[in-house]
Order: structure tokens, then sequence, then C-alpha cells
């Protein structure tokens, strides 16, 4: 009788043991995964950010020469609440989006960027959010020649699912004008 309930209790300590391990490799392969969407997401919101750089830092600047240095007072506001969304992605549909020429036509802009994998892509909830920094990067109320661009970027959960990031990551980098 004693070596039963003896031969119960090295079974049950063994299935314990078992468990906990079990759980601990979950928990470290569910980590891995979120750190490898976290890398993606990084990748997604630098590439977005290399988009927004590639355009004239202000619509005053459109069809100036390259030599030409204009006064920041001259610059336009940030534009908010613009009809259309800018295209983040070339993949983006050509009725939803526009192709923005300034920095600052970014502002509000969101819209839903692949992450290419070798059998398909992961897709990524972009918003984009453009604003007047001074010189010491806080924001500013009117132009100046910085300007901070952020990118909040989160994946998107297959449905009946959640998100693998607890909340959007947020990638931001300061452009100035000459």
């Amino acid at each position: 009788m004693q070596q039963t309930l003896l031969a119960l209790l090295a079974l049950l300590v063994s299935m314990f043991l078992s468990f906990g391990q079990m759980q601990s490799s979950l928990r470290f392969q569910d980590q891995s995964v979120r750190g490898e969407i976290e890398q993606m997401a990084l990748g997604v919101g630098m590439q977005t950010i290399e988009v927004v750089r590639a355009r004239a830092f202000d619509s005053a600047v459109i069809g100036t020469g390259e030599d030409v240095v204009l006064d920041p007072s001259s610059f336009s506001d940030i534009p908010t609440g613009l009809s259309k969304d800018c295209r983040l992605h070339p993949s983006q549909d050509n009725g939803t989006v526009q192709d923005c020429q300034a920095i600052g036509e970014f502002n509000e802009t969101t819209g839903t960027v692949p992450f290419p994998l070798a059998d398909d892509s992961l897709k990524f909830e972009v918003e984009v959010k453009v604003q007047y920094v001074c010189a010491d990067l806080q924001p500013c109320s009117g132009p100046t020649g910085r300007k901070k661009v952020s990118v909040f970027v989160q994946d998107v959960a297959p449905s009946g699912q959640s998100a693998a990031l607890p909340e959007p990551i947020r990638y931001s980098e300061v452009l100035a004008y000459p």
C-alpha cells in the first residue's frame, strides 16, 4: 500500500515537472515569435520612413531648383483630415490612395503594408504622424526647418485571434531642411 502511494506520488511529481517544463518551452516560443514580429514591424516602420523621406520637405519646395533654399516661414502648415491616404507601399490600391509629393501630406495616413515571407506575407497596419519640431525637438506651433515623422506599426491579427504585439511599435525620425 505504501509503495503504491509512493509510486503514485512519484508519477504525480514527474508529471508536474514535465508540465512546468512544457509551459516554459511554450513561453520561450511565444517570446521568440513576438520578438521576430517586433523586428518585422520595425523593418516596416523603417521602410515607411524611407518612403516619406524620399518626398519634398514641403509643398513650397516643389518646383524650386536644388540650389534654392527657402526660409522656413514660407512653409505650409501640416495638413490634417485629407480625403485620401498617401501610398505607403506599391501594392496599395490606386483608388483609395494618392501619391503624395511632400512630407507633410503623409500626416494621419494609415494603411496596410505587407512584410514578405518565403510563402506568404505578414500584414502590418501603419499610421504616420508628421509635426514640426523646434531646435530642442519639442513640437512647434508653426513651420520650422525640422519635421518629426512618427510611424506606428501594429501586426494585423488573423480573424478570431489577437495581435501578437501588445501595442504598436513606434519609430520616429526628425527630417531637416537644408
